[in-house]
């Protein structure tokens, strides 16, 4: 049986997106691989739930609680579909817990001081990659948004500079506003990309491209994020630029959560209503407020 393929035709049932199922069919192929070379097992039919904590104490070593869970969801949706197809008898994820995305947002967000050193960081590499940063820690678009976004979802119009973002994580198409700073480097990337003399580059219709193709893989994106949180020494993911960008609509904005659910491609306000959970620090600049002394 050809369990992968039998996989997909599941998500696709499921109606997952087309990005959703791309990304569980890799996830799946690289825990394979995790388990055939840490602990010498080839048939995932035979993994315990001992297998797959193990798997997600590494991965939590190495990525978000966000992305963590990413991998965990899918990991959990393979052997759910193994054992309501019969090849299981018992189904080993059931019981794996995700982690809680809500005890970690805090950790999450850039403080200030991070968030100015990553867009100088970001300034001091090429115009893509300051173009980037600037987009998600600006417009907090996740790195998917960023690979799909095409010339023709852009209106910059001075006045009122926009970006579409089509088919999104929940199939739905958003139109976000385009801060002053993050236009002007949109618009220094664009004129950098437009002087490509590159066939490639010239019939792309993708916003980014790379050096050798006319559009940029997800995890080009997320090693451009990591690398230059590495220079800093700042562990930076994409989903941190993401929930700085939330924070800082709450925060300084004041922005109501229907409206920032709406910016943020959420499909419901307490997805969002995360955002609100304040660091140590606002916490205690609240309370110093209700001092008497």
């Amino acid at each position: 049986m050809n369990y992968y393929k039998d996989f997909k035709l599941y998500l696709e049932e499921l109606d997952k997106s087309e990005n959703t199922i791309k990304s569980y069919l890799e996830t799946i192929k690289k825990f394979s691989t995790w388990v055939n070379n840490e602990k010498d097992i080839s048939n995932l039919f035979i993994v315990a739930i001992r297998e797959i904590k193990d798997y997600r104490n590494y991965l939590l070593e190495r990525y978000s609680p966000a992305t963590v869970n990413q991998r965990l969801s899918a990991i959990k949706t393979f052997y759910g579909f193994l054992f309501e197809s019969g090849l299981i008898k018992l189904n080993p994820a059931k019981n794996v817990r995700l982690q809680r995305v809500e005890d970690n947002i805090k950790s999450q967000y850039l403080t200030r001081a991070e968030e100015l050193k990553v867009i100088r960081q970001a300034s001091n590499s090429n115009k893509r990659n300051y173009c980037i940063v600037m987009l998600m820690l600006k417009t907090g678009l996740r790195p998917t948004e960023v690979c799909n976004l095409m010339l023709n979802d852009i209106f910059l119009d001075e006045k009122e500079p926009t970006l579409l973002v089509k088919n999104s994580k929940q199939n739905k198409s958003r139109y976000i506003p385009i801060p002053k700073d993050a236009y002007k480097a949109l618009n220094e990337w664009l004129e950098e990309r437009n002087k490509s003399e590159k066939v490639y580059h010239i019939r792309s219709n993708f916003v980014f491209t790379s050096q050798r193709q006319g559009y940029l893989e997800t995890r080009a994106v997320q090693r451009i994020v990591e690398n230059i949180g590495k220079n800093i020494g700042i562990k930076l993911y994409c989903v941190r630029l993401r929930a700085t960008y939330a924070n800082s609509l709450i925060q300084q904005a004041n922005i109501p959560l229907s409206a920032l659910a709406n910016l943020m491609g959420h499909s419901s306000v307490q997805t969002s209503a995360r955002y609100l959970t304040a660091s140590d620090k606002d916490k205690r600049k609240y309370i110093d407020t209700i001092s008497e002394i």
